[in-house]
């Protein structure tokens, strides 16, 4: 173990959850701990793998907080309705071949249901999904500034081949 690359994570890591508490807190969104918490499951050693673990986790919110609104402004929360929206989310993402996000996209269906109101059941899930995503969009700017080479080649790449068509 590399007790250097250990501390910069570490430091790397602290900047993007107190970088996320910040902003959640200058827009005021109800539940800022998701961006927080967001940020620091998707932050890695490297660019690449925190772009990769980034886009499963906004995949399977996405999801989980459609099924999660819906289940909760048509039925509010039961067991019942939890479990089956719970089973459904997984379901769908196996469907959509989205097997690495089926577990954030059921813990987000369990967050909104546990946590939103039936008349709120919409405006629960927005959040849930926006402050997941700033999280995110959070975590990859760090990231990039700490990895700015891997970044530059990315895009290099990526302009490339749009030229190439």
């Amino acid at each position: 173990m590399d007790m250097k690359k250990v501390i910069k994570q570490a430091f790397i890591t602290a900047i993007t959850a107190v970088s996320c508490l910040y902003i959640t807190n200058w827009f005021k969104l109800p539940q800022g701990i998701w961006a927080v918490m967001s940020s620091i499951v998707v932050m890695q050693a490297d660019a690449k793998a925190t772009i990769s673990a980034s886009w499963m986790r906004i995949i399977g919110t996405l999801v989980g907080a459609l099924i999660g609104g819906l289940f909760l402004s048509l039925w509010g929360y039961h067991g019942w309705s939890l479990g089956l929206g719970v089973g459904i989310v997984v379901v769908i993402c196996a469907l959509l071949k989205l097997i690495e996000s089926y577990r954030i996209a059921a813990v987000t269906v369990a967050v909104i249901m546990l946590t939103g109101h039936a008349d709120a059941s919409w405006t629960t899930a927005i959040y849930r999904f926006l402050e997941v995503f700033l999280g995110i969009l959070v975590a990859l700017a760090i990231s990039a500034l700490f990895n700015p080479s891997y970044v530059a080649q990315r895009l290099s790449q990526i302009f490339n081949f749009r030229k190439d068509r």
